[in-house]
């Protein structure tokens, strides 16, 4: 996990961070490797789980806008470090990235053009000459057309450690879309890398349709992974919590003043908190997570908390039925006789 860090107008506006979640059936074979200036973090996924003989190396990341207080912070190149990171993790086994870079690439080629050594002087000079020319590739489908100085720099580092952008390249058409609602205009900054042998790995790349909850598009990506065995003893955390009390809310415009309100006032509170966060273990996680909760609960709670429910009743497949033992007197000839009164009620003589 990578802390946020702060934006130009305030210290107490923050932008950016990572956090990494997990499904419990893949923890095993996935494995946090090491964040890097709060703008890389890198997992190393087991080659057990793929066709391939090499360990895959993801890195997510996050590329802060060119005027972010981010640079003043951390006095880094950070497109040299990405690099020096990428070509490291290169030698080491196969790579991703993907994430939000801020950069706007336009239709700029990532491979080297024309990338061949003359046939003639390979003649002339066979054991010279050891080269394996850059793959040509499709152009991109880039409905932004716009680059800028963060997008060279990405066409640059492409070149120079061979991955690829897939944005606008997959074979089902669904990568070719914006990933960015700006307050001017649209635009494509988030993306995933990979080099070309890859490509065919990645079954599904779908730049999702935006929402009220961010003005980024999330990427969806699926992998081919062999059948693996899961075992059941992984998933621990999914038992029913019967008899637990649930806190539950419900959203009252009629509150929404005096909740900005009540925020505005306890300002102060929030800001410590996040001047104390805590990413540098498991336990600093849960303690800052479980602070934040009980800070937004009581602020919450006097407005849109609503009668806690307990659960009590259990699912139909987890529910043990009781074997009822048939009466003496219900056999096959008294199951007939009910059955023909039923099909001629108007029978009177018994059958």
């Amino acid at each position: 996990m990578c802390k946020p860090v702060p934006r130009n107008k305030s210290k107490c506006t923050q932008g950016g961070g990572l956090c990494v979640m997990i499904n419990t059936i893949y923890s095993p074979y996935i494995s946090f490797i090491e964040s890097i200036a709060d703008t890389f973090v890198w997992l190393k996924f087991d080659k057990v789980l793929f066709d391939f003989d090499q360990d895959l190396y993801v890195c997510g990341a996050y590329i802060p806008p060119i005027n972010s207080k981010y640079h003043t912070l951390y006095e880094c190149d950070i497109f040299r470090l990405m690099e020096d990171n990428i070509i490291s993790y290169s030698s080491k086994g196969k790579i991703c990235l993907v994430g939000d870079l801020n950069c706007r690439t336009s239709n700029a080629s990532d491979f080297i053009e024309d990338d061949s050594v003359h046939i003639t002087l390979q003649n002339q000079l066979p054991n010279l000459f050891n080269y394996s020319n850059d793959h040509s590739l499709s152009t991109r489908i880039n409905p932004d057309t716009i680059s800028n100085d963060y997008g060279s720099k990405l066409i640059k580092l492409c070149k120079s450690t061979g991955l690829r952008i897939l944005n606008g390249r997959h074979k089902d058409g669904l990568s070719n879309d914006y990933t960015y609602c700006g307050p001017k205009s649209f635009s494509v900054i988030d993306y995933f890398l990979t080099t070309v042998d890859l490509f065919s790995t990645i079954d599904k790349f779908i730049i999702s349709s935006f929402t009220q909850f961010s003005d980024h598009a999330s990427l969806h990506l699926e992998i081919k992974i062999k059948n693996v065995n899961f075992t059941d003893e992984l998933i621990t955390d999914c038992e029913p919590d019967y008899g637990v009390e649930r806190k539950t809310f419900k959203w009252r415009d009629e509150y929404k003043s005096q909740c900005k309100e009540t925020l505005a006032n306890n300002i102060d509170n929030l800001n410590s908190l996040c001047e104390n966060l805590n990413f540098e273990s498991q336990d600093g996680i849960d303690k800052t997570v479980s602070d934040f909760s009980e800070f937004l609960n009581g602020i919450m709670s006097p407005y849109f908390k609503v009668r806690p429910k307990v659960s009590t009743s259990r699912k139909k497949q987890d529910r043990i039925m009781p074997v009822i033992e048939d009466k003496p007197w219900f056999n096959d000839e008294f199951i007939f006789c009910n059955v023909i009164t039923l099909i001629f009620p108007m029978l009177k003589e018994p059958v």
